[in-house]
């Protein structure tokens, strides 16, 4: 591959040659090694004075002396006079600018912020330290050095060290790296040894490193050839990458040994190689974690840090004899000594990247099964999780999805065994590390004694996502950041198929993937600040924008679409090529589309699967389809297309959004019926911008498009034909199929806030949910006016909104009633739809103030707190928690405090922590902010869910915006690097702003913060002006129309 780095170096030979045309190719090599050389000192990197002393393992200088004009006489001996006198002169001139520029920072024992010698927490040290249990040592350069020098003599593009890629001159092969871990102080020293392919002559070795100390670099090629001697080192925090500066070339297909010695610390944050603990018995316990992906491998060890270097490896723990330690293959043998301490040797791993190498040092317990394959599973937890069985459900399910897999893929799963680790702190659900997938207790944990169905359908699908990553992700590997919906788009479709595999009845795919994909990924790519699902990476903050709800959501409605265009089992035979093809290797979406199409033509279908998907995963957004019937030619009807955008003055505004004219290939499924018969489906592929269509179409008959919401695209009608479905909707609404009339009401609410419909379509749609008797549409409509409810409950008309929404959900609420409170000890029950129903109904019916409901909650808490015997259903405890709350005085207040410190299942803790942002008490809710950042109180990630339910509060929705400007700096801090963290903060507490003077806020609080999250802040922005624009064009208009409606 032809990177940034093998680009500059040829660029620099051209030059080389126009000026030397006479000279002989050898001394054009020699001269251009030297000039390489010179571009180091000159100014290609901050830390240059660090370079050793020119032996074979070179060590970091403890001063910060810019290195003298040292040149082999041979190379003097064939420069002639004038050049050298030119060469010295400027070198010269540089060395005086750099000992006035430089500014000494103390990192020796006594400065702050981490372990002496040690790089500071949150810094970018970029020089060698001492092991971690010795004497500190002066820093060769402080931070500030590093931010003001830069490459002054050369363009920065000739110094492979600052590119974004690495150069491409090097390939690892394999890594053998042994570590020894000191959890009494929370550092860690390391030695790698990688050996390296070099593909490319270069005099540099360039490979990822941050937060670091290197003690010693060594390059040798074999023990014949010996050392190959090195120059000096170097970090360049800027691109988190090492530098090692030769004293020779390395030969081009010749192989290398590179050996690093370093030290770090066991961070106590989020990623890298971090801490958490737990307290059991009383006494906290402490345990050492990876999080690698997508860039933080190199805050553990000096490695090739980008998905297409695969390598093997083979991993080597030292620790205490009290803990145990794991990575991604089992322990090949264990060396105990004398004093306490056990080193323990794994296999060897296959093929695989860094991102997903991982380790854990713990005092856990685990229970194990073994699947029909012979992969051994364990669960590792706390172990009084062991004790108590709450890893059962999560360890009984794995061994059935990892042969689930086996079947639908025809991949064996690839490694002997797979872990599972369940650990207090983490920043995401989990990590799909190959063979250690680590979880977040939350999402792993379950206690069928107080776990709703909700949890364990929250369980179930996160262990169903990270298993398929063991082959879409793991096995086969993204080509480059760019494309991770490839891996994390079909793990989340494949959430959906896999949880219809454990339970059948559940439908899935068919039916949830609408509410909890679609739709809420379609709220999202609605907005003029969206992205493709593909998307350049050109920087390094570019690689933690990808990881979005696009990625994940919309590649999953992408490829959910595809398998029903081309066909289930024919997109289940192109998924086992692509596998089959690509495993243990790398590879991009032209290789899956070129794989689908082949299969595809195997079937005597000849579809350009490439030509098709480009459209849909290089462009942002989706269409909305208008199907208008044509008036003056009977049978014809007009289709159209158009980019569907929430706020029209938006797409105006945004620069990529004018000048381009967005057109897709959809596959536009429809079927036309009458008030008892539906016509069987037709597919049309929509290409233009505006066709006409022959469709038999009988007066009285309606049209329906996109059948089941199989396509990612929304389509409006004509009033007429609106008409006509709302009427079928309230005469028989069972001839529209259970995810038809979820989609319609989906498709209604959207283009109403967007104003392609008038707002009172939807709804009078929703006026015939009181015959409704399936989960999906009362879960669709729920979710539709969730959103519209937090645009008005703080006006002064709310009530009337209030009123028409209890009237239609009184009838079900009624019919339904409450659930009993079985402990049968058994969580899935036949009746999942059913409840789920009676769950959504008492949910709305407690938020918008039915009365029955609020008492029912009320006696239910009050029996609790009376008794202290927890009587409430499973399945409704945190609305029940949350209405109590928000009815009742402080005291109820203070007793769910209580219950979440002394609680010790984890699913009860997380709904318990919910309730008490539901409070009316003001003073109540800035004390939960201001405890939720103290993480002895609140973990981490916990912290942000805290937040943002204030500010889904009407009553704290501006005190946790003034806490969110408040607390940036430390916010941001905490959860800037993590993925997700800062977009769902971001936008959990801005969503809802709607008010001019809101906006305003936004807007000034944006000119005076850092600049990170920029494309988050961007999406605030836009989505509070359009709540602030649909408030001034469509609330007259929606009040007016429900004050006529409760009159009649």
């Amino acid at each position: 591959m032809a990177l940034d780095g093998a680009r500059g170096a040829r660029d620099e030979e051209s030059r080389e040659k126009k000026k030397k045309k006479k000279r002989r190719r050898k001394e054009e090599e020699e001269e251009e090694g030297e000039e390489e050389e010179e571009g180091a000192e000159a100014g290609g990197s901050p830390s240059a004075a660090t370079m050793g002393d020119g032996d074979a393992g070179g060590r970091g200088l403890a001063g910060a002396r810019p290195r003298g004009t040292e040149r082999p006489s041979a190379v003097h001996g064939r420069l002639v006079l004038a050049f050298a006198v030119c060469i010295v002169a400027l070198l010269a001139v540089t060395a005086l600018a750099v000992l006035l520029s430089l500014r000494f920072d103390g990192c020796g024992p006594g400065a702050p912020g981490g372990a002496p010698g040690l790089p500071a927490r949150g810094g970018n040290a970029s020089l060698p330290g001492p092991h971690p249990r010795g004497p500190g040592r002066a820093a060769a350069v402080g931070r500030g050095a590093e931010r003001e020098r830069e490459p002054e003599r050369e363009p920065e593009r000739e110094h492979p060290w600052t590119h974004l890629r690495l150069p491409g001159h090097l390939k690892p092969l394999h890594y053998n790296l042994m570590l020894t871990a000191f959890m009494d102080n929370f550092t860690f020293s390391g030695e790698v040894n990688v050996e390296v392919a070099c593909t490319n002559r270069t005099r540099y070795v360039v490979l990822h490193a941050s937060r670091v100390a290197v003690d010693r670099v060594q390059l040798a090629e074999d023990r014949a050839a010996g050392a190959v001697p090195v120059a000096g080192f170097f970090l360049y925090p800027q691109t988190q990458v090492l530098v090692v500066v030769l004293n020779r070339s390395l030969d081009a297909h010749r192989n290398y040994n590179l050996k690093v010695v370093y030290s770090a610390l066991i961070e106590n944050e989020l990623l890298g190689f971090f801490r958490s603990s737990y307290v059991l018995h009383g006494e906290r316990r402490f345990l050492g974690v990876t999080q690698f992906s997508p860039t933080h491998a190199r805050k553990a060890f000096p490695c090739f840090d980008e998905p297409i270097y695969k390598a093997t490896f083979k991993i080597s723990i030292k620790h205490q004899a009290t803990y145990l330690s794991l990575s991604n293959m089992p322990v090949e043998t264990s060396v105990f000594e004398e004093d306490g301490w056990v080193t323990d040797h794994f296999s060897q791993t296959p093929l695989m990247s860094t991102y997903y190498l991982a380790w854990a040092i713990c005092n856990f317990t685990y229970r194990e099964t073994t699947t029909k394959s012979g992969v051994a599973v364990r669960l590792y937890a706390r172990p009084d999780a062991i004790r108590r069985g709450s890893g059962d459900y999560a360890l009984h399910i794995t061994k059935r999805l990892i042969e689930f897999y086996e079947d639908y893929f025809k991949v064996p799963y690839s490694l002997p065994k797979l872990d599972l680790l369940a650990v207090p702190k983490h920043p995401y659900a989990a990590m799909e590390n190959w063979g250690l997938s680590i979880f977040v207790e939350q999402r792993i944990l379950l206690d069928p004694s107080v776990s709703s169905i909700s949890y364990l359908l929250d369980v179930t699908m996160v262990i169903v996502h990270e298993i398929c990553h063991q082959w879409f992700g793991d096995l086969v590997t993204p080509v480059w950041w760019e494309d991770v919906w490839l891996k994390e788009g079909f793990a989340h479709y494949f959430e959906f198929v896999g949880t219809d595999y454990l339970y059948p009845g559940w439908n899935m795919e068919k039916q949830r993937f609408l509410t909890d994909v679609l739709h809420e990924v379609m709220l999202l790519d609605g907005l003029a600040s969206s992205h493709p699902v593909s998307q350049e990476v050109l920087q390094a903050t570019d690689i933690d924008r990808v990881f979005d709800w696009i990625a994940y959501k919309k590649g999953a409605a992408l490829i959910r679409m595809l398998a029903n265009f081309m066909g289930h089992s024919v997109f289940q035979r192109g998924l086992q090529d692509y596998l089959t093809i690509h495993k243990y290797g790398n590879a991009a979406r032209n290789d899956l589309w070129n794989t689908l199409s082949e299969a595809l033509k195997r079937n005597g279908k000849f579809v350009n699967i490439q030509e098709v998907m480009d459209q849909w995963t290089l462009q942002m957004g989706y269409p909305v389809i208008t199907i208008l019937g044509n008036l003056t030619a009977e049978n014809r009807i007009v289709i159209t297309q158009q980019h569907f955008i929430y706020d029209i003055s938006a797409k105006t505004k945004a620069l990529q959004l004018q000048n381009n004219s967005y057109l897709w290939q959809i596959p536009l499924t429809i079927v036309v019926g009458n008030r008892s018969h539906v016509s069987s489906e037709a597919i049309i592929w929509v290409s233009n911008k505006s066709e006409h269509h022959r469709i038999t179409l009988d007066k009285g008959n309606w049209l329906l498009g996109n059948i089941n919401q199989t396509g990612y695209f929304r389509v409006n009608y004509d009033l007429r034909n609106w008409r006509l479905l709302i009427d079928q909707l309230i005469r028989n609404h069972q001839v529209l199929s259970v995810s038809n009339r979820a989609g319609l009401i989906d498709d209604a609410f959207s283009l109403a806030r967007a104003g392609y419909l008038p707002q009172h379509i939807p709804l009078e749609i929703i006026r015939y949910l009181s015959e409704e008797k399936d989960f999906l549409p009362w879960h669709a409509a729920s979710r539709a006016l969730y959103p519209l409810d937090k645009l008005l409950d703080r006006m002064e008309k709310y009530n009337v909104f209030n009123e028409y929404i209890l009237k239609q959900v009184a009838t079900t609420y009624i019919k339904l009633g409450w659930p009993k409170n079985n402990f049968n000890g058994s969580l899935v029950q036949a009746s999942y739809q059913h409840e789920e129903l009676r769950r959504e109904v008492i949910m709305l019916a407690c938020s918008f103030g039915n009365k029955h409901c609020h008492q029912q909650a009320s006696t239910l808490i009050s029996d609790w707190i009376s008794s202290n015997r927890n009587r409430i259903p499973l399945n409704v405890r945190d609305i029940v928690y949350c209405t109590g709350v928000s009815l009742l005085d402080e005291d109820v207040w203070e007793f769910i405090w209580m219950k979440f410190h002394s609680t010790t299942a984890v699913s009860e803790k997380k709904i318990l922590l919910e309730a008490l942002t539901c409070s009316d008490d003001r003073n109540l809710l800035n004390r939960l902010l201001n405890l939720s950042l103290n993480s002895e109180v609140v973990l981490d990630q916990d912290a942000i869910d805290v937040i943002i339910h204030v500010a889904r509060n009407p009553h704290g929705r501006d005190l946790a915006w003034k806490f969110f400007r408040d607390k940036w700096k430390i916010l941001n801090t905490r959860y800037g690097e993590a993925l997700f963290m800062n977009s769902k903060l971001i936008s959990g507490v801005t969503e809802f702003l709607n008010t001019e003077g809101e906006l305003k806020e936004l807007k000034n609080f944006m000119k005076t913060y850092d600049g990170v999250a920029a494309a988050s802040f961007l999406r605030a922005v836009e989505t509070v002006e359009a709540n602030v624009r649909w408030k001034a064009l469509y609330q007259d208009e929606l009040f007016q129309w429900l004050g006529k409606a409760l009159r009649h």
